[in-house]
């Protein structure tokens, strides 16, 4: 993980936001691990999403290109480093980073669905609730689940 911390610290222009940037990005990775427990997911998978997903934008707010640049990114991240994931394990991340800003973004993959719910549960960072709805795996609906979520943010 360290490697592509260094990596990534490189290419955000936002890595010390506490928007988008390496606190948001440690919550995604506890709440997906939080979720992995539950559902099993891929934990390396959600890992790596937590730290690259939001790498690319280009400002806070509304950046809807912001995936798809996070996805070219990985994919350079990969071609110039070892990063010790198979051919499923990067087309999931690849998926789920390029995909996970889209409105109508969709997958049955549960890695993919828990990168997203990771992210969206984190949305508490701005004390908004997230909605149960608008959330993918059965783990990620629960009130724990998003109990879990605020209290990472309590915690800081």
């Amino acid at each position: 993980m360290k490697k592509i911390i260094k990596y990534i610290k490189q290419k955000a222009k936002f890595f010390d936001s506490p928007i988008h940037g390496i606190k948001h990005w440690q919550n995604v990775e506890k709440i997906g691990m939080y979720l992995c427990e539950r559902n099993g997911a891929d934990e390396d998978v959600i890992r790596i999403f937590a730290y690259i997903h939001d790498v690319g934008r280009l400002n806070e707010d509304a950046d809807l290109q912001h995936g798809k640049r996070s996805a070219e990114i990985l994919e350079n991240l990969i071609k110039s480093e070892n990063i010790g994931l198979n051919r499923n394990q990067s087309q999931q991340l690849h998926y789920a980073c390029e995909h996970h800003s889209e409105e109508d973004a969709d997958s049955d993959d549960v890695t993919i669905q828990t990168c997203w719910d990771a992210d969206r549960l984190d949305l508490w960072r701005f004390g908004i609730v997230p909605e149960r709805e608008l959330l993918f795996t059965n783990a990620a609906k629960t009130t724990e689940a998003s109990e879990y979520a605020k209290n990472i943010q309590n915690s800081r």
